[in-house]
C-alpha cells in the first residue's frame, strides 16, 4: 500500500498543471458561452427552458471534448515513460508490486475524469444562476420555476447522463465510466506488449458503449419503450473486469517492456 501510495502522489504531480488548466477551462468556457446565449435571451424565448437553452448555446459539446483531453493526456503521460529517460524500465525493476504500477496510473486516471465531472456540475449550476438572473428580468420573474435546476436535471437527457437519479442509471453511468478508463489503458498495454487480438474486446466494448451512449442521450424519445440498462452494464462491466485481469496479468510477466 505504501508503494502505492507514492505511485500515485508521483503520478498525480505529473498531472497537477494539466488538471489546473483543464477545470479552469471547463469552468470558465461553458460560463462564457452560456452568458453570450443569456444576453442574446430575447423576450419571445424567454418560455425557453434552461437545458434547452444549455445544449443550444454549445455548452454541452464541450464536455466530450475535454473528456478527449484527459484520454489523450493519459496516453501521453503512458508513453512518456517509453521516451526520454524511459522510465517505464526503472519502474518495472522497483522493489514494489507491479499491480502498484498498473493501479497508480489507474487511479489518477479516474480522479481525473470524476474530477472533471464535479467541474461540470459546477459550470451548469454558474449557468444556470445567470439564466435566472436574465429571466428575473422579464415580468418580474414569472417564468423562473421553483426547482428549477432540479426539473432540468430531470428533463436533460445529458443531465441525466451526468447526474443519474435511478439504480440502474446509475450503474449503467459507472459502467461507462468504468469501460472508459480500462478500456484505453488497456489498449495502450496491448500495443506495447504486442497483444493485438484484444482489440476484439475492446471492439466490442467500444459499439456497446456506443449503443448505451446514444439511448442515454435520447431516452427520453423511447419513454413508451424503455430499455432495460442492467444487461448492458452487466457486459461493460465484464469487460472492465476483462481489462484490468489482462492488464495486471501484462504488467506482471513484464511484457510491456
Amino acid at each position: 500500500m505504501k508503494g502505492l501510495y507514492r505511485l500515485v502522489n508521483i503520478e498525480f504531480m505529473r498531472w497537477l498543471l494539466f488538471l489546473m488548466l483543464l477545470c479552469i477551462a471547463a469552468l470558465v468556457i461553458p460560463i462564457l458561452i452560456m452568458n453570450s446565449a443569456v444576453n442574446n435571451y430575447a423576450m419571445l424565448h424567454n418560455h425557453s427552458r434552461f437545458e434547452d437553452l444549455y445544449i443550444a448555446s454549445g455548452s454541452a459539446f464541450l464536455f466530450p471534448i475535454f473528456l478527449a483531453l484527459v484520454c489523450l493526456y493519459f496516453l501521453k503521460t503512458f508513453y512518456a515513460g517509453y521516451w526520454g529517460s524511459k522510465s517505464v524500465y526503472t519502474y518495472l525493476t522497483l522493489p514494489i508490486r507491479r499491480e502498484s504500477l498498473y493501479l497508480s496510473k489507474l487511479i489518477v486516471f479516474m480522479i481525473s475524469l470524476l474530477l472533471l465531472i464535479l467541474v461540470q456540475f459546477v459550470s451548469i449550476r454558474l449557468g444556470y444562476a445567470l439564466f435566472v438572473n436574465k429571466a428575473g428580468d422579464y415580468i418580474d420573474g414569472k417564468f423562473i420555476m421553483n426547482n428549477g435546476l432540479y426539473l432540468a436535471f430531470v428533463r436533460s437527457d445529458f443531465f441525466h447522463l451526468l447526474l443519474p437519479f435511478s439504480f440502474s442509471r446509475i450503474l449503467s453511468s459507472c459502467s461507462m465510466l468504468l469501460v472508459i478508463t480500462t478500456g484505453i489503458y488497456y489498449a495502450a498495454l496491448c500495443e506495447r506488449s504486442k497483444k493485438y487480438w484484444g482489440v476484439i474486446a475492446l471492439g466490442a466494448a467500444a459499439l456497446l458503449l456506443y449503443r448505451v451512449l446514444t439511448y442515454r442521450l435520447n431516452e427520453s424519445s423511447h419513454y413508451f419503450e424503455p430499455t432495460s440498462l442492467y444487461p448492458s452494464s452487466l457486459m461493460l462491466l465484464l469487460l472492465s473486469g476483462f481489462f484490468l485481469w489482462h492488464g495486471l496479468r501484462m504488467i506482471k510477466r513484464g511484457t510491456i517492456a
